[in-house]
């Protein structure tokens, strides 16, 4: 998304991927993104080590054989 719809854009910007107020300058607001935006990294990193192997989910490790046949 590089552009608001314009209805929006008189009252919002987008800023590092974020929609806030437009002229906004509460430390607060940057904080709480950069926050967001590490937890985002984070998770990202966790799911890329999950689908290559490098980290277990819930202890189950292995192959898993499952089949309906006995």
């Amino acid at each position: 998304m590089n552009e608001l719809p314009k209805n929006m854009q008189d009252r919002y910007e987008i800023r590092d991927g974020f929609i806030i107020n437009k002229g906004c300058t509460d430390p607060a607001i940057f904080a709480a993104m950069e926050s967001i935006k590490a937890d985002m990294l984070r998770e990202a990193a966790e799911r890329k080590a999950i689908r290559e192997g490098r980290l277990a989910t819930s202890g189950q490790w292995g192959v898993w054989n499952i089949s309906d046949r006995h």
